[in-house]
């Protein structure tokens, strides 16, 4: 038997910590014993219903001394073969907190860094990234979620041989979810499926809205945003500015993701920057058509399986947006491409099956 550490730096119902809630259900459970450490939120519940054993710890920034020695602790407790870290935080301050524990291996996944994703500050960002690049002396595995970021990684120095790409893995309860049929006289709900942070680029979307309905008043559509996040009330201060309450709703964080999904009839994501795009991937498997920007992670993801608009440009986000709402048979043809591509590439066994085969690997290896 095996014993996996998953050590998730957010605990939401975004891209991270769903990936850390598949990994950790599929894994088979003859052969690994897994304990996922993570801070308090939605997280913990969803581990909780799977019955998977879960420590929550408080992890307030890369600098969290505490978060620091209570991570080392739990892992010296739980006495793990592999420690698996996910995303910067969890990254920088787990790492830290098992750079001592000589018999642990160690890997980190990027779900964050590439080319295209600024920072505020710059500074600050060069800071985060020498700190990775620092970190990857004690780790024996760097896993990429896309190409996109396993190019990033090779060309800002990372060590080549550790670099492994394993897409991320949709579960399949999105695969077994449907839209629901709405008649025709009913609104168009597009949906999004993000945290109301700055790089999704949820303000260029609501100002393409309201360019919309000035050129285009007779489409009958409601745009419905899952999630939260530090621009919540910035971007509903800018909705009601552009008179577009009865249009542009925050649902917050939902019970269920794809239970509410359901309700979609296409997905739109036109972000700045993106490592992978699970959201995405999640609504291509519902067989819901998407509308995505062109960026690398997303035209890796999605290939010809998506409508693509420039997210820089809020009258080409408007023009895809009406495009794919007038023409049915776009949007059936890229329902269908991509319930197709998700299920050949994305799904949670292809990508659990993967991440097992790197653990035996790095066992056997250690053994030798």
């Amino acid at each position: 038997m095996i014993k996996i550490a998953l050590i998730s730096g957010d605990s939401s119902t975004t891209g991270v910590p769903s990936h850390v809630a598949t990994l950790a259900k599929g894994l088979d459970k003859k052969k690994f014993e897994v304990l996922v450490i993570c801070p308090p939120g939605p997280l913990v519940a969803t581990l909780k219903k799977l019955k998977i054993p879960c420590k929550e710890i408080k992890m307030r920034g890369v600098f969290d001394r505490t978060g620091n020695h209570e991570i080392r602790r739990e892992l010296i407790n739980f006495s793990p073969d592999i420690a698996h870290f996910h995303g910067m935080r969890a990254g920088w301050l787990g790492r830290l907190a098992a750079r001592k524990l000589k018999k642990v291996r160690k890997i980190y996944s990027e779900h964050q860094w590439v080319e295209e994703l600024n920072l505020s500050n710059p500074a600050y960002q060069e800071i985060q990234l020498q700190a990775l690049k620092f970190l990857d002396r004690w780790t024996d595995k760097t896993i990429a979620v896309s190409k996109p970021v396993s190019d990033f990684l090779s060309r800002r120095g990372f060590d080549k041989k550790k670099i492994i790409i394993v897409p991320n893995g949709i579960d399949d309860e999105f695969f077994k979810t449907k839209p629901i049929e709405k008649p025709d006289c009913l609104p168009q709900i597009i949906g999004t499926v993000a945290s109301l942070n700055e790089v999704k680029n949820y303000r260029n979307i609501i100002l393409a809205m309201a360019k919309i309905k000035q050129t285009n008043n007779d489409l009958n559509f409601k745009y419905q945003i899952i999630g939260e996040g530090p621009q919540r009330k910035n971007l509903e201060n800018l909705v009601e500015r552009k008179k577009l309450g009865e249009t542009v709703h925050f649902l917050g964080r939902v019970p269920s993701t794809a239970e509410r999904m359901r309700h979609f009839g296409v997905y739109l994501n036109a972000s700045k920057s993106e490592t992978f795009g699970l959201a995405v991937v999640e609504a291509m498997a519902m067989g819901l058509p998407v509308v995505v920007s062109k960026i690398p992670a997303l035209e890796y993801v999605v290939a010809d399986a998506g409508l693509y608009l420039n997210p820089k440009d809020t009258d080409d986000i408007g023009r895809k947006i009406v495009e794919i709402l007038i023409n049915k048979d776009l949007r059936e043809k890229l329902s269908a491409k991509g319930k197709q591509r998700a299920r050949g590439e994305f799904s949670s066994e292809k990508m659990v099956k993967r991440i097992s085969e790197i653990y035996i690997e790095l066992i056997k290896k250690s053994a030798r």
